[in-house]
């Protein structure tokens, strides 16, 4: 009787225990399939109006074309992007609620010490969007045409200029941090909450300087009221063939690129990543959406889970590095 009980007892465990992981997202074979089955949220991290939130609303158009339920986007600014990426990893793991992660989270990783959130532990990765170039650009008013006039204008006015970006720890503001060690400026960083509000600033001439997405600028380029002075990644941009990268222009060896991918909650059955990759990858692929994309300054990039983890795991390795140099911390 007693190693009865034990069995019984034993099976009793194991179907709660099933229960339970049938409600914090172990979706049962039925559900899979049908899933999407009602509207999926994707969570940016930062106010509406920047590039996060430019892709994010032209990806959720895209998917809800294909997807009956439909996809809507979720701004939660706050913490550098920080704020947004807690709460997708605190929601339910069922592939309803989804980050839209820019790459500056593998940087604010190192420089928030008591979040509590680590992107490797609390996020599955589900696939690449796109990429972005990051550009050196200055206010039009300035006598600035070059990055050479940019290091000579700072030194003869020494406090004058300062660099505005997305927020503190964001790809952008380490990207202004990066260049005032390896050009010996000393440019003062304001932070925004997201590239809306940065570019707004930059447009108003309130910061003159901007290491930022070349997506959230562009209008105001082709509109004479902002610069481009440089492209800081590797290569030039083809939208943008006569601008110089920054190697072009004295500096070998700077290079800050920008990504943005999907993640989910740790613990997203992989059959749900799997789909919500697969759409994702379609999405990009289609021919009018990566027109839309290119137009908007983005570089469609598809791939797997797999592939996006490891370019997590290699830019949380790097940004280590820089991150303890100019020692910046949120907290």
């Amino acid at each position: 009787m007693q190693g009865e009980d034990k069995v019984k007892r034993s099976e009793f465990i194991r179907a709660a225990l099933g229960a339970l992981g049938a409600a914090s997202g172990g979706l049962p074979a039925a559900a899979q399939q049908d899933f999407p089955a009602r509207p999926v949220r994707l969570v940016s991290g930062f106010a509406p109006g920047g590039g996060t939130d430019i892709l994010g609303r032209l990806i959720a158009q895209k998917f809800g074309e294909s997807w009956r339920a439909g996809m809507v986007v979720e701004n939660r600014s706050g913490g550098s992007g920080v704020l947004g990426a807690t709460h997708v990893a605190r929601s339910p793991a069922d592939g309803y609620t989804i980050l839209l992660m820019p790459n500056s989270q593998t940087i604010t990783q190192h420089v928030q010490r008591n979040s509590g959130f680590d992107v490797q532990r609390d996020l599955a990765p589900v696939g690449m969007i796109a990429t972005s170039p990051l550009v050196l650009s200055v206010h039009a008013s300035l006598p600035i045409h070059s990055v050479a006039d940019l290091v000579a204008y700072d030194r003869a006015t020494p406090g004058k200029l300062n660099h505005g970006s997305a927020g503190t720890a964001t790809a952008p503001h380490l990207a202004g941090e990066l260049f005032n060690i390896v050009a010996g400026t000393r440019m003062e960083h304001v932070p925004y909450r997201g590239s809306g509000p940065a570019v707004t600033a930059h447009v108003a001439n309130e910061v003159g300087v901007s290491f930022g997405p070349l997506n959230s600028i562009e209008g105001f380029v082709r509109d004479g009221q902002l610069r481009v002075l440089a492209v800081l990644g590797a290569s030039r941009y083809e939208g943008l063939p006569e601008i110089p990268t920054m190697a072009e222009s004295g500096y070998p060896g700077y290079e800050v690129d920008l990504w943005y991918a999907l993640l989910a909650p740790a613990g997203t059955l992989d059959p749900i990543v799997r789909r919500l990759n697969a759409d994702l990858n379609r999405v990009i692929g289609d021919a009018a959406t990566r027109a839309s994309m290119v137009q908007r300054g983005f570089i469609p990039a598809p791939g797997t889970p797999e592939a996006l983890g490891a370019v997590i795991a290699a830019d949380l390795a790097r940004w280590k590095t820089v991150t303890d140099r100019v020692e910046i911390r949120l907290d």
